[in-house]
């Protein structure tokens, strides 16, 4: 970034609901909350899973410091168009969104693409896999996964079985999560995750997961593989106590962009 937006003492506008079109014309929601002033502004794009609306005190703390700020549905969650198949759209997705800030007369054309978990995924391959004209100028990841195979896998190919199941049974398929979904097909079922193949547990849940028996087929280490050749500066946030702590690591210690910055503490995932 060349220069640092001026904080502003006031309360800036309220955030404004707009609908973005994806390349095949999917509609996507996003939350924008503008700084008060004329601007233009640089702009600080999340794309999430887990409900835009969760962000709008953060959306709101960035516009005070100057940043336009943008939190987007992904598609298929909550009101954003089309269906929701994990890792599968964020691609694509995300190069048109930030090509539709770029185009705002309120964009100074800088984005700073960040988020956490998921939504840090969504940032690191827009980073790593859009074209020129749609790629962030900074990336901020917290407790970050790097694709569909780092979260159902360790390093070593050891299956991540119990916390995976619990993540698609709350999320695959779902507009909107629920967390109790876990606890629900355990009770109704004990002996859920003792059966194989893994592949199958859709159908002993009695719904569709979207991707669940791709995740297993996936390459590890696509993204980490990118990592050297980003071509701008990363801030990589982990906790001691995350369950992909080892991974924000390697993000941080394989990434060849300008600079990149590691920050780790005592935290979870949470």
């Amino acid at each position: 970034m060349t220069s640092t937006p001026t904080p502003s003492p006031t309360r800036p506008p309220a955030a404004r609901t707009h609908r973005i079109p994806a390349p095949d014309g999917v509609l996507l929601a996003a939350d924008v909350q503008l700084p008060d002033g004329e601007g233009p502004f640089p702009t600080v794009l999340i794309r999430t899973p887990y409900g835009r609306t969760g962000h709008r005190a953060e959306l709101a703390g960035w516009a005070r410091h100057g940043f336009a700020a943008v939190a987007q549905d992904v598609r298929g969650r909550h009101d954003s168009d089309g269906d929701w198949c994990p890792y599968t759209a964020e691609h694509g997705d995300g190069a048109a969104t930030a090509r539709w800030i770029r185009r705002r007369p309120w964009s100074d054309g800088r984005i700073i693409a960040a988020g956490g978990s998921y939504a840090a995924y969504c940032a690191l391959t827009l980073a790593l896999d859009a074209p020129e004209d749609a790629r962030p100028d900074a990336v901020i990841t917290a407790v970050p996964v790097l694709g569909p195979a780092e979260t159902a896998r360790e390093a070593d190919g050891c299956e991540r079985l119990y916390d995976r199941v619990g993540w698609w049974t709350a999320h695959g398929g779902r507009r909107v999560g629920d967390s109790s979904a876990f606890d629900d097909a355990l009770a109704a079922d004990p002996h859920l995750l003792d059966r194989l193949p893994v592949s199958d547990l859709p159908r002993r849940l009695g719904r569709p997961l979207p991707g669940w028996a791709e995740l297993w087929e996936a390459p590890y280490g696509r993204l980490l593989d990118r990592a050297a050749d980003a071509t701008v500066p990363l801030l990589a946030v982990g906790g001691t106590h995350d369950t992909f702590a080892a991974e924000t690591e390697r993000l941080w210690s394989r990434w060849g962009g300008p600079s990149a910055r590691l920050l780790i503490g005592p935290w979870g995932h949470g």
